[in-house]
């Protein structure tokens, strides 16, 4: 029996009826407050205002007539239940429609009358000495043959509760036939619409747990939109579903294709992992998930890394030290919603190696640009103070060599400016529609170096045999083109004490090759790996001495690298060297 009670209590229909007669409950019980008090005070403000009206058609009626005072008083309220009252300015009464005036009292006192005496609407509710009942008083200011005096309309209070209590009675009844209707309809409104209603939310639930071919039943009335909207939903939720399935399947695509290493935590369980990771730390792919951190492979550092952040309010990003194998790793951790009670993470780990080395290296350019810059300025400050001591002197002759010296330092440091600019202009991207003729650019480089070569009584030669007759163009920028020549040849001329200087041309299919041979002193053999390295040198002291800035096979070798080519070197101690410039061929 308590389980049908319950059953029956908890159904939408019993509810749904519960509402309605609350609600009518409600309703009624205001109607009933309504029909007590405010409809007393209701009739007694509206006979209030009537009885005003009637005093002020007093005061128009006597301001107009002849008749003797007691006679109009009487004609204004015969028929009614009115009484009227005129009292003149010292408080005594004149004339009265149910009193003697001979036997009332002063009415100076009276607080209506003393407003109406002021020209004012003077009211007051008080029990009336002379009839001993509950009355409401109205009094206006009017004038009786020429005279000033207050003009005074009342009723008993028993006159306006009758009144009352008819509209009361009226209320009751009608309140009671309306409940009545109102029951009755509710029962048969809640009836019919907790039958749509328990055979919609059946649907629902049914879809809610995951029987998407549920049938939903066409309703009729208001329900009607419901019922097409859950079949639409159920038609959208099957659609969503496929689109989720598949947008699930193309994100783990994409995080596959990611480089860095991406990892879904609850709490500190894996439930997702990259194939980055099986690269990234060697481990099978999707053997990580399921697994807790500290079981999951990865090196201890990292996981400890990553608990340390689990369930922090913010995203966090943070570069690790340096494994014992120099390996650096940047850790993103970073909170999401948390569902169901348990706390989800991401967290991306990228393998900063690379930039950091790059880092040491830009680190170390500057530092060694900085040097470089540091020599010559320093030089021309120290050889311009002394020229001055020594024109101050009047050593005329010191002074120019001082001068001589400065200028040969400012060469130097305009050299050293113009490779840094060359080799920021290299690391750039080039034109991918540059064209160089090859011939042209050798036999310019050539003419360009001829002088300083006869100074050194060597001989340049150009030995193009290997491509006679042939067009032979790079893909290649010829102002990066030129760069590269001017520095092989200028290095073979000031590393050769006697001998030639020799530039050769080759090609094949698809690369053209410049070879810049000399008889120079060569370079050891333990020298040769760091060669094309930034300032690198193999004799500092040499290379200063001959006006080098330590850029030039660096920026040999950014310029074959932003062609596309390569560039290599053969040396010999005491025998000579060889730089190969190899570009794409441009056929």
């Amino acid at each position: 029996m308590s389980h049908l009670a319950t059953r029956i209590t908890r159904s939408y229909g019993f509810r749904l009826t519960v509402g309605y007669v609350l609600v009518v409950t409600v309703f009624a019980a205001a109607w009933m407050w309504s029909l007590s008090a405010p409809l007393t005070d209701g009739v007694v403000e509206q006979q209030m205002q009537h009885l005003q009206s009637v005093a002020q058609a007093g005061v128009l009626v006597f301001a107009d007539t002849s008749a003797s005072t007691a006679d109009t008083v009487d004609r204004l309220v015969a028929r009614t239940n009115l009484r009227m009252t005129i009292i003149d300015t010292n408080g005594t009464v004149i004339a009265d429609s149910e009193e003697d005036p001979e036997l009332m009292g002063s009415h100076a006192d009276r607080p209506e009358v003393i407003s109406a005496q002021a020209g004012k609407v003077g009211t007051d509710r008080r029990t009336s000495a002379t009839q001993n009942l509950e009355q409401i008083y109205i009094a206006v200011p009017a004038t009786v043959n020429g005279e000033s005096v207050v003009l005074r309309v009342s009723q008993p209070i028993e006159d306006i509760q009758a009144i009352a209590d008819g509209s009361r009675s009226t209320g009751l009844l009608i309140l009671l036939v309306a409940l009545i209707v109102a029951i009755l309809v509710s029962i048969r409104v809640t009836t019919t619409a907790a039958g749509q209603v328990k055979r919609l939310s059946q649907a629902a639930e049914s879809m809610a747990a995951g029987r998407l071919d549920v049938r939903i039943s066409e309703e009729r009335g208001e329900l009607s939109h419901m019922s097409t909207a859950l079949a639409d939903l159920r038609i959208q939720m099957r659609d969503r579903i496929g689109a989720l399935d598949a947008e699930r399947s193309y994100l783990r695509t994409v995080l596959d294709g990611l480089t860095d290493t991406v990892l879904m935590l609850e709490g500190d369980t894996i439930r997702f992992a990259s194939s980055a990771a099986s690269t990234m730390f060697r481990v099978p792919p999707g053997s990580m998930d399921g697994l807790t951190l500290d079981r999951s492979g990865l090196p201890t550092s990292l996981t400890t890394h990553i608990q340390h952040r689990l369930g922090a309010p913010r995203m966090t990003t943070e570069e690790c030290d340096p494994d014992p194998t120099g390996r650096c790793l940047r850790v993103t951790v970073a909170p999401l919603d948390m569902q169901d009670g348990e706390t989800r993470t991401l967290v991306a780990i990228t393998d900063i190696t690379e930039r950091s080395q790059v880092d040491v290296i830009r680190r170390d350019f500057v530092t060694n640009a900085s040097h470089e810059l540091k020599t010559p300025t320093a030089a021309i400050q120290l050889l311009a103070d002394s020229a001055s001591d020594a024109a101050d002197d009047g050593d005329t002759e010191q002074a120019l060599a001082f001068a001589s010296l400065i200028s040969e330092e400012s060469m130097r440091l305009s050299r050293l400016v113009k490779d840094l600019l060359d080799l920021s202009r290299l690391e750039t991207t080039a034109p991918a529609d540059s064209i160089t003729n090859m011939r042209e650019a050798v036999a310019n480089a050539v003419i360009a170096h001829s002088v300083s070569a006869q100074h050194r009584g060597l001989e340049v030669v150009v030995d193009d045999s290997g491509v006679a007759d042939e067009d032979l163009f790079v893909h290649a920028d010829s102002t990066d083109v030129a760069v590269a020549l001017d520095n092989l040849l200028d290095n073979a001329i000031k590393y050769t004490e006697s001998g030639t200087v020799t530039v050769s041309l080759s090609a094949d299919q698809t690369g053209a090759r410049v070879a810049v041979s000399d008889t120079g002193i060569g370079i050891p053999a333990e020298d040769l790996p760091r060669l094309f390295e930034r300032f690198y040198r193999v004799d500092r002291a040499r290379s200063r001495a001959s006006g080098g800035t330590g850029l030039g096979l660096a920026l040999v070798r950014n310029v074959a690298e932003r062609a596309g080519g390569s560039v290599e070197i053969a040396s010999q101690l005491e025998k000579g060297s060889t730089f190969t410039l190899t570009l794409p061929r441009a056929i």
